[in-house]
């Protein structure tokens, strides 16, 4: 019970004892002896007794210096052996005990330090490896972050980058409009702009923007995810100009072998046997199918170019309506479809240009026989208003699904239900009907049942109430008035 008092003690008496000798012994040998030779004898004896009292008092004191120094340059394993009995030994253990405590520590942070290091590699190696790019911003709207992409995009490398507004770097345009942070900086934001980077340069990029949720501590706002849509636009422009060339080298042939047989079924349908003659009518209807799918073609290629164009024309609707009709009887007489065509009193002239609305009900009526059943019938009727001719173009045919009216008139959709998978067609004729019927400032709509049938309608202005609606210069580009893109 009494061994760490004494302990404590030790250093203590060592201090007292070392004082008393100190201050006896001078005293004692100057009062008492005389004699030179023994007073020499005892001042050696002090002296060498001061000595080993001194050395047990300073070589624990300089083992704890040492050690001290060994643990401040990183030796924490390092262990203090002291055996003095007294607080000498025991700082020493606790120098031990911290030491290893300091080394256990050091390891374990040096294993965070690669972990985190290892993250970070893993983290630049994936970034690196996306081919989107993408900016991490700070709650200012500075970049803290990008990848290689987004400096390929933009032009800047990432030391330009870091920490930079980002306004003050990148600038992002929809036609002549700049987006600013305080715009694309939101929740979901998704849109298709021109970046404007190092030097002027732009790219058309799609920008979509994710919020980081509780990044308050890592001072994360917003991730920008920057695709790149210079190639698709590249490759959309190839294709384009690849399917406009071979439309084009596909429809001057194809315009002989529809003019001949044409020629040929009129001058000999009383000439020749039943079976011949409906041999060649049907080779006629599969030129005229094939002429109406490069057309179509055309059409799609210059709607998606925006270089579509209208001639609106006062003009007598009614011709335009019975030619089609007798265009397609050959076709509604194979199918034993009775195609009718009901005429109205006193039509007013329409302001329209001829071969383009020409197109819209020549597509609708071929539909309506494509999609109607032997023996069926095809009606195809005008309602007037004052301001408005509606055209209506009606089928007892297969109708359409209810899932599928929302996306009729889009570009290559087509219905896809059990009556009418022996149908064909490109998806492509509703889209170019809708296309010109809203460059007319009109409207195409659909009501149809399913089983029983379908009713497409579309409106045209009267002519002498709204001729200031559309101005055709507006509708032809400098291309085509130049006569580069006719056909």
């Amino acid at each position: 019970m009494e061994t760490a008092p004494l302990k404590k003690r030790g250093l203590k008496l060592k201090i007292i004892v070392v004082a008393v000798i100190a201050s006896i012994i001078p005293t004692f040998l100057y009062l008492f002896i005389s004699n030179p030779i023994f007073l020499m004898g005892i001042s050696i004896f002090s002296a060498v007794l001061l000595s080993i009292i001194l050395v047990s008092f300073l070589n624990p004191l300089q083992k704890l210096i040492q050690n001290s120094e060994n643990i401040s340059q990183g030796n924490f394993s390092q262990r203090i052996d002291i055996r003095s009995g007294d607080e000498f030994e025991e700082l020493g253990n606790a120098l031990s005990q911290m030491g290893e405590k300091i080394s256990k520590i050091h390891s374990e942070t040096e294993k965070q330090k690669d972990s985190a290091v290892s993250e970070n590699s893993r983290l630049n190696q994936v970034l690196s490896s996306i081919v989107d790019g993408i900016i991490a911003l700070d709650f200012n709207k500075n970049i803290i972050l990008s990848n290689k992409s987004a400096q390929q995009l933009s032009g800047y490398t990432d030391k330009e980058l870091q920490g930079q507004p980002i306004d003050k770097l990148m600038h992002f345009f929809v036609e002549t409009e700049e987006i600013l942070p305080k715009s694309y900086c939101q929740l979901n934001f998704n849109k298709s702009a021109k970046l404007v980077g190092k030097d002027g340069r732009g790219t058309k990029v799609n920008i979509t923007t994710s919020q980081i949720g509780e990044a308050v501590q890592t001072n994360l706002s917003y991730i920008l995810i920057l695709h790149d849509l210079s190639k698709e636009e590249e490759l959309e422009r190839m294709k384009f100009d690849f399917v406009s060339m071979a439309s084009h080298e596909l429809k001057t042939p194809l315009t002989s072998i529809v003019g001949y047989l044409s020629v040929f079924v009129n001058e000999n349908k009383d000439k020749l046997p039943k079976e011949e003659w409906e041999l060649v009518n049907r080779s006629l209807i599969a030129a005229q199918q094939l002429f109406t799918l490069v057309q179509n073609l055309l059409n799609v290629n210059k709607i998606e170019r925006e270089q579509i164009t209208i001639t609106p024309q006062s003009l007598d609707f009614l011709p335009i309506l019975s030619k089609c009709v007798e265009d397609l009887k050959n076709q509604a007489t194979l199918k034993n479809i009775s195609l009718i065509l009901n005429k109205p009193n006193n039509l007013p002239q329409v302001l329209a240009d001829p071969i383009r609305v020409s197109e819209v009900v020549t597509n609708l009526v071929a539909n309506a026989i494509n999609y109607t059943n032997p023996g069926g019938k095809v009606n195809i009727s005008v309602a007037i208003s004052p301001s408005e001719v509606t055209t209506s173009v009606s089928d007892t045919g297969v109708g359409i699904p209810k899932e599928a009216m929302p996306h009729l008139f889009t570009k290559f959709f087509r219905v896809s239900n059990t009556m009418q998978q022996a149908s064909k067609g490109t998806g492509l004729g509703l889209y170019i009907a809708k296309s010109i019927i809203e460059k007319h400032n009109g409207k195409i709509w659909v009501e149809s049942v399913e089983g029983k049938g379908s009713i497409f309608y579309f409106t045209l202005p009267v002519a002498k109430l709204q001729s200031s609606l559309i101005d055709s210069g507006k509708f032809v580009g400098a291309e085509i008035q130049a006569g580069a893109l006719n056909y």
